[in-house]
């Protein structure tokens, strides 16, 4: 036998044992090291109000909830921590709980876990005043998914977090923690963001609520993230750099979220006009005025557009004909000053069956609704609030199948509503006509389609007689039929039926 041969016969002979170890490890359970560690975390934790660790007494620490090893190695490659009643949706308002979170300090003990994969300790108070994010969790480097959001830290950004070099996903996001302390002198920020493309794997970035002020370079920095797909900055108090990049290489982004950034203005030359390949984007609650650019025609991928809580004004919506993907379109709180017919025509013709939400609310639209909007057939809401809307409501609307939100409150609506209304939504959730002059003229028959979960007629006429077709919304967490013109007794079955309801009511 040659040397050669001797020494590939003696390297197999190694791995082969060291499979045997790992393959009788797995068996037997966790490895004591890493067992150890998890210990020392839990010696850490000082409050656990959902009992997450009391699992952690077993002998093998692979048995213990939000622990996971592999069945290969028998190593620790998961550590799942995060409060389950802290939600956290990139398409909806978030509804958290931080009560229910860990309270205590992160042990350096993890650093032991070289295998470590995935890490989620979101949601818990494992932070507190002047206690920045551990500088150790760098030194973790088989981590692919890294989540610290809403954590109560304070302080710097841990650069060396750009170790992490197989990291595909990190949330840093320090908006949603009802911090006793937060405010401008306690609260994650960094001047340096320079670690960033260290990370050359990561495709979702979340930094919300970490100031960004000092950090000027940050649309140089994060154009090198070519793999990125998803990027959260949202009250980060960016500072727009007001000269063209030259070149972004985030050829992958699909979601941008910049609400409550502090943009002043749509400068044409801002650098994610040029990303075609964006789906979702969100400026929501920034400053910006003026007419928008040309080369938002470009972004033809666009899917969900929010550009509610500005200062846009005689927005004409032309100007989205090309964008023919679209499914989501915020206006609301911008003066677009137009007939409501007009309005609708300028969306692109070709998304008219794609289009699920549409929020016009406070944008001061006027006129009728018209009768066509049954064409916007894939609508699951619709939010026209407080506006100078007259007319009547066309029975066509009651053919929007999939209407699941339904909002016509604050305008100057009038006319009747019959069953023919609402025939075919079967889907309906919540419904507000308040503060309209409109007129319900129901059979007492009639049995509703749809289970209703908020149902608002203030200032529209319900009476005179009790609406019995109510009977039947036991759903219902929140209705309001003061000033609608019932003249009647509330019937016995009505404190059964909504005894769970927050209730205005006559009388």
């Amino acid at each position: 036998m040659d040397a050669t041969a001797a020494c590939l016969l003696l390297i197999l002979a190694t791995m082969a044992a060291s499979y045997s170890v790992y393959a009788q490890q797995a068996r037997d359970g966790c490895f004591a090291d890493e067992r150890d560690a998890l210990l020392s975390f839990r010696a850490g934790i000082r409050k656990d109000p959902q009992g997450l660790l009391t699992s952690w007494s077993v002998e093998d620490c692979c048995l213990w909830s939000g622990v996971r090893c592999s069945n290969t190695t028998g190593h620790v490659f998961k550590l799942d921590l995060r409060n389950s009643f802290f939600l956290d949706d990139l398409f909806a308002p978030v509804f958290s709980n931080n009560s229910h979170g860990m309270r205590g300090e992160i042990s350096s003990s993890l650093i032991v876990l070289h295998h470590l994969e995935h890490l989620d300790l979101s949601g818990n108070y494992l932070g507190g005043a002047g206690v920045p994010i551990p500088r150790f969790l760098g030194s973790l480097p088989s981590l692919v998914y890294l989540n610290l959001s809403s954590m109560d830290f304070d302080g710097k950004v841990a650069p060396q977090l750009g170790n992490l070099s197989r990291l595909q996903d990190l949330d840093l996001n320090n908006i949603w923690n009802p911090n006793e302390h937060y405010g401008d002198d306690n609260k994650l920020h960094t001047e340096d963001i320079s670690w960033l493309p260290r990370l050359p794997l990561l495709r979702f970035l979340d930094m919300s609520g970490v100031n960004l002020t000092a950090a000027e370079d940050w649309v140089q920095v994060l154009s090198m993230l070519s793999n990125l797909r998803a990027l959260r900055l949202r009250e980060c108090n960016l500072v727009f750099p007001h000269t063209p990049l030259a070149r972004s290489n985030l050829t992958s982004l699909e979601m941008l979220d910049l609400t409550d950034t502090g943009v002043d203005t749509l400068n044409p030359t801002y650098w994610f006009w040029d990303v075609g390949t964006i789906k979702h984007l969100d400026l929501t609650n920034n400053e910006f005025s003026g007419p928008f650019p040309d080369a938002m025609g470009n972004m033809t991928s666009l899917e969900v557009l929010k550009l509610g809580g500005n200062y846009l004004t005689g927005v004409r919506t032309e100007f989205l004909n090309s964008l023919c993907n679209l499914r989501v379109l915020t206006l609301w709180s911008n003066q677009i000053n137009q007939d409501i017919s007009e309005v609708l025509k300028g969306l692109p013709h070709c998304a008219w069956s794609k289009i699920e939400l549409l929020d016009l609310s406070r944008t001061n639209v006027s006129g009728e609704i018209p009768k066509w909007i049954n064409q916007l057939t894939n609508l699951s809401i619709l939010e026209l609030s407080s506006n100078r809307l007259v007319g009547s409501i066309p029975v066509e609307t009651g053919m929007l199948g999939k209407l699941s939100k339904l909002y016509l409150d604050g305008n100057q609506l009038s006319g009747s509503i019959s069953e023919e209304h609402f025939t075919s939504l079967v889907n309906l959730e919540e419904l507000d006509l308040s503060y309209n002059s409109l007129h319900m003229m129901i059979n007492s028959h009639w049995i509703p389609p749809f289970k209703l979960h908020l149902a608002f007629f203030p200032r529209s006429k319900v009476g005179p007689r009790f609406p019995l077709w109510l009977k039947g919304q036991s759903n219902i967490t929140n209705l309001d039929i003061s000033d609608a013109s019932i003249v009647d007794d509330l019937p016995d079955w009505f404190w059964t039926v909504f005894s769970r309801a927050l209730l205005w009511y006559p009388g």
